[in-house]
């Protein structure tokens, strides 16, 4: 990407200022309000680009990660927070005016030249796990959130998504050219490599949704609910070292579970790659760290979601 881009960081993004700016590029994030905070009393979100002059006609890169606030986070933003905070941004740029305060209370107002191109990265997209109707009646919130987006946005990306690309609502927009997916797992497993001296290793997936993203052999996982999975399946992985590869995880079980399945199957060394590690509402991140804990550290993950679990305790 061309370092004439501008870049937005929405507050699930703002901890990788540093590294953009390493990179050469210009950062904006958002102001606070007169309390000095996101949030006023009554949970209403409060957004303000005051660099916005800076972005008319300029390619602009706007970059969120939409789940839950991880223990690092001053003020706490649900999903639903961080998609609303989003599209608020998008309406900032696609209807771009400049305020002068007149008089108390008497404004004018000036309209500016919105950015040339817009696009949209979550690095963890809204509702992911809601990716289609498992239920009559359900909402397929992901792709909602997806569409709602590009109403203001030209395209959306994503950092290894929950839904397959197979699903028709996510081919259709590939295809399209409106929505580009990313992934981090070969950066990983090539890190995962390196860091853990693995000279030779068999991959593998905990579950068929994971085996259907990345193409990669695996197990059958039945879920009971959010925390609770069986794990079931054939392997060979006696004396082998082994690379789990997954999209997410917010309790560990399934990483948990299926690492202790290849070690009772005879696995020599199991170490698990994971792109998104998310904080949850009841239990913040106290079960990132009972992970990392039953996975005896070797457990590799990026920076798509802001923990206190991965960037200060365990930051390799």
């Amino acid at each position: 990407m061309s370092r004439k881009w501008e870049i937005i960081l929405c507050s699930g993004a703002e901890h990788l200022a540093n590294q953009f700016k390493k990179l050469g590029y210009n950062i904006h994030t958002s102001r606070l309000n007169y309390d000095g905070k996101r949030f006023f009393p009554n949970s209403d979100l409060y957004t303000r680009l005051d660099s916005l002059e800076e972005l008319e006609g300029k390619q602009v890169l706007v970059v969120q990660s939409a789940t839950y606030s991880g223990e690092l986070d001053k003020e706490k933003f649900t999903t639903a927070d961080r998609f609303w905070e989003t599209l608020q941004v998008l309406d900032i740029l696609k209807n771009p005016i400049k305020v002068f305060e007149k008089a108390h209370k008497e404004y004018e107002y000036q309209e500016l030249k919105p950015p040339k191109e817009v696009v949209v990265l979550y690095t963890f997209l809204p509702c992911a796990l809601q990716d289609k109707a498992f239920k009559t009646g359900e909402a397929m919130s992901a792709k909602l959130a997806v569409e709602l987006t590009l109403m203001k946005a030209d395209k959306v990306a994503t950092i290894d998504p929950h839904p397959p690309e197979k699903i028709p609502w996510v081919k259709k927009l590939v295809d399209n050219g409106k929505l580009e997916l990313l992934s981090a797992v070969p950066t990983l497993v090539e890190e995962a490599a390196k860091r853990f001296n693995l000279d030779s290793y068999d991959l593998i997936t905990p579950d068929e949704g994971a085996q259907e993203r990345f193409g990669i052999k695996g197990f059958k996982k039945r879920r009971f609910d959010s925390f609770t999975v069986i794990i079931s399946g054939d392997s060979n992985v006696k004396g082998k070292k082994v690379i789990i590869v997954d999209d997410l995880t917010k309790s560990g079980s399934t990483l948990i579970k299926a690492r202790n399945f290849l070690m009772e199957n005879g696995a020599k060394e199991v170490i698990s790659c994971v792109t998104h590690v998310l904080p949850t509402m009841s239990e913040g991140e106290k079960l990132l760290r009972n992970l990392v804990k039953k996975l005896e550290g070797k457990i590799l993950t990026t920076n798509t979601v802001r923990t206190k679990t991965f960037e200060e305790e365990n930051p390799k």
